[in-house]
């Protein structure tokens, strides 16, 4: 069977192109993406500031207890030294007066001298500070800043912004690339953490011939001493998962990879499936009459499905040569993209191990032979004795299961939709989102019947159509299971790429909405650094025309009432937390309240959003509990429901209490409302002068407030728009196979055309008329999916069923969907027509 599908294989070479091409293509981008992912599963962040020491015990976020603890590590006698790292926000501030953010949106630290042993950070110029004005800067962070030994720079934290004499410039053995580190005396330091919760983490230095397992455990039965059985926020760590605890916070690359990268390898192979499955019936379709003169000379049913299935796997196999290296050269420049743009860390590196070569080839592989298997199922059903006219007139109709799975599939897509359209149905927006695969799917099952429909209703307009169109109309109609694999990968191109290129601006303007409607401040206060710090809000709320003005501080921890038991899972949420003064919520936001009264809100008392209260089971005047992650539980009493809780937060907390609970006491923003009669645009001038003390600090209208509440990556952007212009560019080849294959095995029906007299310009003509007609098809189910999906999401988000559209990027699609059709055909028409004229015999041999 092997040596038959080769030889079938080696004599229809030109058959077989359209498929290798596909699944070439295939290969390129599912090898692409599962290597960027498996890349990010072996990837391990490299330890920086913890490479000194033998054991650490870090804070997520910060070490509770940590005097007592030190005291208890330093009596193992297997411990040279224990280190407790004081860690706060420091941002350098540089010449033009606009904060240095540390590299991969990394934090910027300020730390004790005596912490510098850590690392370990050694002097490279200059000394140890030694007054309270002086630092020691990292050696990337004073290269950033161009500042040297004796320079002064100043540094913004949670108390303000401050100068300070650079003492000294220091480099750990490996150079930080995802920190900034600011070392200062011991006193300065204590200073300056006093607001926030210093003690990130306790380094354990061990002792001569110390056992490094054995250290651990000892650290791990002290720590466990020292809070008991109800353990901490902490972690114990060794090795390479000191980077853990130093990253708590920071996305590790799997994260990144796999919300970017396996979103697409999903989508890589859906569009693979479809494309690939029509490029091999149109192959399959074109041997028809070989297959029924196989059926003919005593070949099974069977056999003739095995003979297609092994060409598919040899196919699969010639491709996987060009496809795989393809692919991990794609990876590589697409990793270049990621690193650059600071999605990923310069310390991620590509690896190409054998799993995701060998996985992608058996995912290309069992795509082929699915798609081989529908493609034989009818070829091996023909009789012998209608080999001809089965192959002359393929049979026009769908099967009824195809077309019921069809009906089904679109009506589950229906109800989902139904469902996201009224709300009813949690994370709406992703559900709409992933409907539009469903769709597709759906569309495709039922491509024959409906461009079968759709030929049906083009025919009142043959008599404004001319001679060639008309003739268009009637060789659609005729030929539905080739009009049909040509309209299934454009409407998968525009439907899908209209749908993803779109959501994101619908979500941004719901966004933006919601927070129009939550905001009753006049100026919202931001920072262009990783925070406000605390004392612009207290300064804030004291100039003249303010009426209320408070910092917003997300914080996170579990809620649950305050009555559950222990082991209770369903009286427990993880949630997002936001702590305003409490008595500024009243005036600076408007969130709905459904029960209760943000008036009654106090240092005891939170609101929580309808859906968690719904969760929880809670109404006003119950008590809640709130587990913060630092260990600590407060109890607090319901005084408000709210519904505008979409994109806002869980609960509403007095930042009197959530701020000793925070991991940074820098806050996201700032609110502000000017009072009654005072003038908004006069307040706003206040506050702007004022954010001159505050390096970074931006002051925006309510307005403008609201428009970035809604931002995205730009380098993530950038990795969206390439892979969808890797998917566009595969199904505009696909369409290219799919109508060069099926317009070249039109030789004899040319031939016809020509001895009856039809000039060759006027079948060119027809053959542009069919390619315009099947867009106009295409295009049009692909409104009907895109509509579909963005009307319902737009209904959930914004309201309103007139959803936001990326018009300019959808007109360039549908202009190249027009241009790659009819350029296809009329090239490909011309040149099997001027090849048959100018073989021997002519257009007479075509038809015989």
């Amino acid at each position: 069977m092997i040596r038959l599908a080769w030889r079938s294989l080696a004599g229809r070479r030109a058959g077989w192109a359209a498929s290798l091409v596909a699944l070439v293509l295939a290969l390129v981008m599912t090898t692409a993406c599962a290597v960027l992912l498996e890349s990010g599963t072996r990837a391990a962040s490299p330890v920086e500031r913890y490479a000194g020491t033998d054991v650490v015990v870090g804070g997520q976020p910060f070490v509770p207890r940590a005097r007592e603890l030190r005291t208890a590590l330093e009596e193992l006698p297997s411990v040279e030294r224990v280190v407790v790292e004081l860690s706060f926000p420091t941002t350098a501030v540089d010449a033009s007066g606009e904060p240095v953010e540390a590299p991969w949106d990394g934090p910027s630290l300020g730390h004790s001298w005596e912490s510098a042993v850590l690392a370990p950070f050694t002097l490279r110029r200059g000394r140890a500070p030694g007054g309270d004005t002086e630092v020691v800067l990292d050696g990337a962070l004073a290269a950033r800043l161009g500042r040297g030994t004796g320079d002064t720079v100043r540094l913004a934290g949670p108390d303000g912004t401050r100068a300070y004499r650079v003492s000294g410039v220091a480099d750990p053995p490996r150079r930080l690339t995802r920190q900034y580190a600011v070392f200062h005396t011991p006193r300065e330091a204590e200073r300056l953490a006093a607001s926030a919760q210093p003690v990130r983490a306790v380094g354990v230095l061990a002792a001569a011939a110390a056992d490094p397992a054995a250290l651990r455990r000892e650290v791990e039965r002290r720590v466990s001493d020292v809070y008991g059985d109800g353990g901490a926020p902490v972690v114990v760590a060794s090795g390479a998962e000191r980077a853990d605890a130093e990253f708590w916070n920071v996305p590790s690359p799997a994260s990144v990879l796999s919300s970017l990268v396996g979103t697409f390898g999903v989508l890589s192979l859906f569009v693979a499936g479809f494309v690939v499955s029509g490029t091999l019936s149109l192959a399959v379709a074109g041997r028809l009459t070989e297959i029924g003169l196989l059926r003919a000379v005593a070949a099974t049913r069977g056999q003739v499905r095995r003979m297609i299935a092994v060409e598919a796997l040899l196919v699969t196999a010639v491709a996987a040569l060009v496809g795989v290296p393809g692919g991990i050269g794609v990876a590589l420049a697409l990793h270049g993209v990621l690193v650059d743009g600071e999605v990923l860390p310069p310390s991620f590196t590509l690896s190409v191990g054998p799993v995701a070569p060998w996985l992608t080839v058996v995912l290309a592989a069992a795509v082929a032979q699915v798609a081989s298997f529908a493609a034989a199922r009818r070829a091996s059903r023909v009789r012998p004795v209608e080999v001809l006219r089965e192959a002359a007139a393929p049979a026009p109709r769908a099967g009824w299961g195809r077309v019921l799975l069809g009906v089904c599939v679109l009506a589950g897509a229906g109800v989902c939709l139904g469902a996201v359209a009224s709300g009813r149905l949690d994370g709406g927006g992703g559900t709409a989102e992933s409907m539009v695969l469903v769709l597709i799917a759906g569309v495709a099952l039922l491509a024959p019947p409906v461009c079968r429909a759709a030929v049906l209703l083009l025919a009142p307009l043959r008599g404004l159509l001319p001679r060639e169109g008309v003739l268009a109309v009637r060789n659609l109609r005729g030929q539905n299971a080739r009009l049909a694999s040509t309209v299934t990968p454009l409407v998968l191109a525009v439907s899908l790429t209209g749908t993803l290129l779109s959501v994101p601006l619908i979500t941004a303007e719901g966004a933006r909405q919601s927070e129009r409607q939550r905001l009753l401040a006049d100026h919202v206060v931001t920072s262009a650094g990783p925070g406000v710090a605390p004392r612009y809000a207290e300064r804030a709320a004291r100039l003249p025309g303010v009426a209320a003005a408070s910092g917003q501080l997300g914080v996170d921890g579990e809620l649950r009432r305050a009555d559950a038991a222990e082991g209770d899972a369903a009286a427990v949420v993880g949630a997002g937390l936001v702590a305003l003064r409490a008595d500024a919520v009243p005036h600076l936001l408007d969130l709905g309240v459904r029960a209760g009264s943000l008036d009654r809100l106090g240092a005891a008392s939170v609101a929580l959003g309808a859906d968690t209260a719904r969760e929880l089971g809670a109404a006003v005047g119950d008590r809640v509990r709130v587990d913060w992650d630092d260990g600590g539980r407060d109890t607090f009493r319901v005084a408000a429901v709210y519904s505008r809780d979409e994109g806002f937060a869980d609960a509403v907390l007095p930042s009197a209490t959530a701020a000793r609970h925070a991991a940074d006491p820098l806050q996201d923003s700032v609110l502000v409302r000017a009072a009654p009669g005072a003038d908004p645009a006069a307040v706003g001038r206040e506050l702007t002068a004022l954010a001159a003390e505050f390096p970074g600090t931006r002051v925006a209208g309510a307005d403008e407030g609201a428009r970035g509440a809604s931002g995205g990556g730009d380098a993530a952007g950038l990795f969206v728009l390439l892979l969808l212009l890797m998917i566009n560019a595969f199904t505009a080849i696909a369409v290219v196979n799919t109508l060069g294959t099926a317009t070249a095995g039109r030789r004899r029906e040319f031939a016809l055309l020509r001895l009856a007299g039809a000039q060759s310009s006027q079948v060119l003509r027809m053959l542009v008329w069919e390619a315009v007609l099947t867009c106009v098809i295409a295009l049009s189910l692909a409104a009907v999916v895109c509509a579909a999906v963005l009307t319902t999401l737009s209904t959930a988000l914004t309201g309103s069923a007139v959803p936001a559209l990326a018009a300019g990027s959808l007109t360039v699609l549908v202009v190249a969907a027009f241009l790659v059709t009819v350029a296809t055909v009329t090239l490909v028409g011309r040149t099997v027509m001027r090849r048959t004229a100018a073989a021997p015999g002519g257009w007479a041999e075509a038809v015989s």
